[in-house]
């Protein structure tokens, strides 16, 4: 994946820390800057998306803010990015959006009227995606994912309660910053299961998006 030795090499960077220090191993990448992203969203039409509670980002000093109502909504890509960015309760939280997202534009770019413009998006798109998949490889998953059933589908977190705020002095800031301390063993444990095949345990994945207060968050996207 090529380490980093300059900018645009985050992803061998990223695979190699995963790797040293939980054990997993990524296969392929395919990473996305954020005006990219916000560009597929529109050349697409767009996504639906359901919200199960409000996102609302306002405060004393920036009163407009960034306010989206509980319920169902159409996202152009400038929305769509908003949401999947704010930190509205923490990270977690965060990432939960990003995985609401995430389901809304598997549906989109799989639905019937999409299905057929994917080689030519991918075309369009090519030199703004860092990827170690050929063109072929992607349409050959694109036709896979056609395949998929949504409930197969599956995004999971750690559970919220292995994670303990704490402060570390930064020698770079000259000051102390924030981390999530937590036990790599533990995490090392999960990922072992994962590669198992016993966690997220099947049995357990629920179709709908938990409260972003939940812990061990996780659930499947529907179809």
């Amino acid at each position: 994946m090529g380490y980093y030795d300059g900018p645009g090499e985050g992803p061998g960077l990223l695979a190699r820390t995963l790797n040293l220090n939980l054990g997993a191993q990524p296969d392929h990448y395919i990473a996305v800057n954020m005006l990219t992203f916000e560009a597929i969203v529109d050349a697409i039409g767009g996504i639906d998306v359901y919200l199960p509670y409000d996102v609302d980002v306002r405060s004393a000093t920036n009163p407009k803010g960034f306010h989206v109502e509980e319920g169902q909504h159409h996202f152009d890509g400038e929305t769509a990015l908003w949401v999947a960015r704010i930190r509205q309760y923490n990270v977690f939280g965060r990432a939960e959006n990003q995985n609401i997202i995430m389901c809304a534009l598997r549906k989109k770019l799989l639905s019937p009227a999409i299905v057929p413009a994917i080689p030519q998006l991918i075309t369009d798109f090519q030199r703004y995606v860092q990827t170690d998949l050929s063109p072929e490889q992607i349409n050959q998953l694109a036709c896979l994912a056609t395949q998929m059933h949504g409930a197969n589908v599956v995004f999971a977190s750690f559970p919220i309660e292995l994670f303990k705020r704490s402060k570390i002095y930064d020698p770079q800031l000259n000051a102390e910053t924030f981390i999530f301390d937590a036990d790599l063993n533990a995490l090392r444990d999960y990922i072992g299961r994962f590669q198992q095949g016993a966690w997220p345990d099947p049995q357990a994945v629920i179709n709908t998006t938990p409260s972003p207060a939940e812990t061990d968050l996780e659930f499947a996207c529907e179809d």
